[in-house]
């Protein structure tokens, strides 16, 4: 009986090598996996100590037999560093994988193994006389007798050992370790052998040369390499199933790397309504939330007889191993059905906005707000009442408050009525009409004032239907049609402002044509007349005869100049806008006042190509300015300075004189329609120039000139700027300076 046993320990240790071995050629060829690097080192130190063992056992010589069991003890003596170092792999802690913590954790195996290669140099350890033959039931078998240094050793196994499983323990209980059925499996493959290892120690099972550790290590590799690399996903299901609150009224299910579903929750399998979900791909139980999964879009689902529609947003987790490898994804649908419908709602009242802008009458505005209410608010009806000779009337209502009654049938006088009542109180009322005396055949309303325009009206059959979110919708909706009344209001009022607006140009326009026309006429029959008297007048008296004359021709010309104000005052931008030659037309005006002004120094300096917006008359508003400038010039020598340059995207003039000055509150009225001419200069005066400047585009204003005279200020400068017909490149040119 004790040959059997002998020999089935020497077999079983044999095939525990050749086991450790096909496992570490596995891991290589598994390289890519986590773990499989150290998990390889091991089987390979697991196989020699197997196979060392085996061939001590099996030599009949003394010598062999030392070489052997050194071998073998070395192999041993690794054996527990290196389930360390895949513990270490197996967590996800390769950080702590230093070359530093490496050659620590070895000191005692590297130490042991080169004593005891070393043995016959000092005999710290025993050398080949410690081999002997010993016998166990008729079974002779060459032994190697231990020393300290061993039992270190294997102390220093166990230490490391119990550091192994106690990062196992606490990586079993750990929420985020998915693999807690795999790292059970981890942690009794490598129990095992330990626990065989210390049963040797305390009870003879076999012949004392011969080690059961080894045989165990097999079943070590054959339960590791099946848990590492084959008991892969399948423990998904129970962190799943942690995760998983059966009880969510959201659907929960978790998806396998190829689409598989593992595990779900009952709503998931009532949302389905298919048994089984497990096992079965999302494409074919749920195609169009397959294709949702990687997105950012809502998922919609129709239940019920009533195909009511469901919205739900797809939050996906994924679910790492210790590794951050995805090794499946964690769906939650979460149902999202209140936020949709309100978005909905908020969209079609941002459409019915853009159509609320442009409808032109109160009817389209009302029927308008009947169609929205329809459509958002998931009442039976909707009606929009307004206002008109002390009654509330219905101008546009649903198709099925139309089925019912007529809309004349449905108009309100009496006060007491609800829907008068939040009229003229203008706050939102919840009501019951049963006893109202109204035609409405829906009994339950939702009244929402409109302004003074009128009331919205929300009905239905049932009560309590109308919740906060419908109250909330329906005042967004009632003032939206508020400002569009309002808007047609105005609109109305302003085609009316306009069409009086062109009348009366009209009618100014005809009484000036006929005052010009009868003015012109006039003045050419006294013209004539005083051309007529010629001949009877003497030459001392031919000067007032002259004087008619010219008054005649600057009478004519001033309406001429009027008639052109009123065609620039009573036309469009675009009319009355043109190019001009800034330049020009200060040349041209110096040229006419210096010499009407000889006794005047007018000093000239244009920059090129100033070309501003204006028209004709802008000679009249230079003119003006520059005679007010000349005219109430007091000083011994009169100087009038003119500048125009390009500032930013305008054009500035100023005409500055050596006067008497402005005082700041004359600044402020010079402009004004009150200060005339007199008081200014000869023409239209300075009113006229604000009007004109303002007319085109620009501005005007009166500023100090720094000019001292014994210690006195003195002078102004009219500054005038011009919207700017084009950009161009300007520069001072001797053309354009003058005096």
């Amino acid at each position: 009986m004790a040959t059997y046993v002998f020999w089935g320990t020497v077999a079983t240790t044999l095939v525990s090598g050749l086991i450790c071995s096909a496992m570490a050629v596995f891991a290589w060829r598994n390289h890519d996996r986590p773990a499989a690097a150290a998990f390889g080192w091991l089987m390979v130190a697991a196989a020699a100590w197997a196979f060392m063992a085996t061939a001590r056992v099996l030599t009949a010589e003394p010598a062999s037999a030392y070489l052997f069991d050194r071998f073998a003890r070395a192999a041993s003596s690794s054996t527990a560093p290196l389930v360390l170092v895949f513990v270490l792999s197996y967590i996800g802690r390769e950080d702590v994988l230093t070359p530093r913590f490496v050659g620590l954790v070895w000191i005692v195996p590297a130490g042991y193994t080169a004593l005891s290669a070393t043995a016959p140099l000092h005999g710290y350890v025993q050398g080949p006389e410690s081999v002997w033959v010993g016998t166990w039931e008729d079974a002779a078998v060459l032994t190697v007798t231990e020393g300290i240094p061993s039992q270190i050793d294997l102390l220093y196994t166990y230490v490391v050992l119990a550091a192994a499983f106690v990062l196992l323990a606490r990586f079993l209980v750990r929420s985020r370790a998915i693999y807690r059925l795999q790292t059970a499996t981890v942690v009794t493959a490598i129990l095992v052998p330990v626990i065989v290892n210390a049963a040797t120690q305390f009870y003879q099972f076999s012949h004392p040369g011969v080690d059961l550790t080894p045989a165990a290590l097999g079943l070590t590799g054959l339960v590791l390499g099946w848990g590492l690399f084959r008991y892969d996903l399948l423990d998904v299901t129970p962190l799943a199933s942690d995760i998983l609150v059966d009880e969510l009224p959201d659907p929960v299910f978790v998806l396998a790397e190829d689409g598989r579903i593992l595990d779900h929750n009952r709503a998931a399998e009532a949302m389905f309504d298919a048994d089984p979900l497990c096992d079965r791909r999302l494409t074919t139980v749920a195609p169009r939330l397959a294709e949702r999964l990687d997105g950012s879009s809502v998922y919609s689902r129709s239940d019920g007889p009533a195909e009511e529609v469901t919205y739900f947003d797809p939050q996906v987790t994924s679910i790492d191993d210790q590794h951050g490898v995805e090794r499946g994804r964690l769906v939650v649908l979460r149902d999202v059905t209140g936020q949709q419908r309100r978005q909905d709602r908020l969209e079609a009242l941002q459409a019915a906005t853009q159509k609320f802008i442009t409808a032109n009458s109160v009817e389209r505005i009302a029927e308008l707000t009947v169609r929205f209410a329809d459509r958002v608010l998931d009442q039976d009806i909707a009606a929009v009442y307004v206002h008109e000779n002390d009654r509330l009337c219905p101008i546009a209502a649903s198709d099925g408050l139309e089925r019912e009654c007529t809309l004349t049938e449905l108009t309100v006088e009496d006060r007491g009525h609800p829907i008068y009542s939040a009229y003229e109180s203008e706050t939102i009322e919840r009501a019951d009409v049963r006893d109202s005396g109204t035609t409405m055949p829906f009994r339950y309303l939702l009244l929402v004032p409109i302004d003074n325009h009128g009331v919205l009206a929300i009905g239905s059959r049932e009560p309590g239907a109308f919740v906060t979110e419908d109250e909330q919708f329906a005042t967004i909706l009632a003032r939206t049609t508020q400002v569009a009344f309002t808007q047609v209001d105005r609109e109305h009022e302003l085609r009316q402002s306009r069409q009086a607006i062109e009348r009366r140009n009209e009618q100014v326009a005809f009484f000036n044509g006929v005052l010009r026309h009868t003015l012109r006429n006039a003045l050419l029959v006294i013209e004539g007349r005083a051309n007529h008297l010629r001949d009877h007048v003497d030459d001392a008296r031919q000067r007032h005869l002259d004087r008619i004359v010219q008054w005649c021709e600057d009478l004519s010309e001033l309406s001429e100049e009027i008639e052109a104000i009123n065609d620039t005052v009573t036309a469009s931008e675009a009319q009355r806008l043109d190019r001009i030659d800034l330049g020009g037309v200060l040349s041209d005006r110096v040229d006419v006042l210096s010499e009407d002004f000889t006794d005047v120094t007018i000093d000239l300096a244009v920059d090129d190509g100033l070309t501003v917006l204006a028209n004709d008359l802008v000679e009249k508003v230079v003119d003006s300015v520059i005679s007010n400038a000349i005219t109430h010039n007091d000083a011994p020598a009169p100087r009038v300075e003119i500048t125009a340059s390009e500032i930013a995207d305008r054009v500035q003039l100023r005409v500055a004189d050596n006067g008497p000055g402005m005082t700041d509150e004359m600044k402020e009225t010079v402009f004004e329609r009150n200060v005339g001419a007199s008081q200014t200069s000869h023409g239209f005066g300075l009113y006229f120039v604000s009007v004109m400047m303002n007319l085109y585009g620009g501005t005007v204003w009166i500023e100090d000139n720094d000019i001292r005279d014994e210690g006195t200020r003195r002078g102004a400068v009219a500054v005038l700027e011009f919207q700017q017909a084009e950009t161009q490149h300007t520069s001072r040119s001797p053309e354009n300076e003058r005096t």
